[in-house]
């Protein structure tokens, strides 16, 4: 599934609840670009696609929903994205003798952040984090989809590639809207 089709089904999803989805307008190529540059590395093309047409969304808009997880996340903006990253950057130090709770999917690598980790949709002011990987393990594929939760504080394997989260996420989505929308 490409965001274009994910965004006709998520539509019908709000629209059917009495619920505006208000996507800020995409993201300009040389924006794209910069950010690329900064990162020094291309970002996966399905996730570049989303930003193009829309840079993320309002806040406090889902957009998103982490497969079998029960909590909605926000498509954040290229700009808060980069934060967000930089966020995690600062932040890595000071895990750096923490267990987590549960042993590490051998497709993400060790560590608290690497270079090539890129957040594009959060909760709960990046309490949780889903990410784009592109520097995943040996046993992992670029372009595969992790996660940050706080509390307890681990990084899990989502899904193979956002193509594959935007198919979990819209299944989910359709079978509760209610708890999607915040409408319990």
């Amino acid at each position: 599934m490409n965001f274009p089709q994910y965004l006709d089904r998520l539509r019908a999803v709000c629209d059917a609840h009495g619920h505006a989805l208000n996507l800020n307008p995409g993201a300009a190529e040389t924006q794209l670009e910069a950010v690329e540059s900064e990162l020094a590395f291309p970002i996966a093309a399905d996730l570049r696609q989303a930003w193009l047409m829309a840079n993320g969304a309002e806040r406090d808009v889902p957009v998103f929903m982490r497969p079998d997880y029960l909590t909605a996340y926000d498509f954040l903006p290229l700009e808060k994205a980069i934060a967000g990253r930089a966020r995690m950057a600062d932040r890595a130090p000071r895990y750096a003798a923490y267990d987590e709770p549960e042993p590490r999917d051998a497709r993400i690598r060790e560590g608290w952040f690497h270079q090539g980790w890129l957040p594009f949709a959060s909760f709960g002011g990046a309490t949780l984090l889903l990410m784009v990987d592109h520097s995943p393990s040996e046993a992992g594929a670029p372009g595969q989809i992790i996660a940050f939760t706080h509390d307890p504080d681990q990084i899990t394997w989502v899904a193979p590639s956002f193509e594959a989260l935007l198919t979990g996420s819209i299944a989910d989505i359709e079978a509760d809207p209610e708890e999607f929308l915040g409408d319990y």
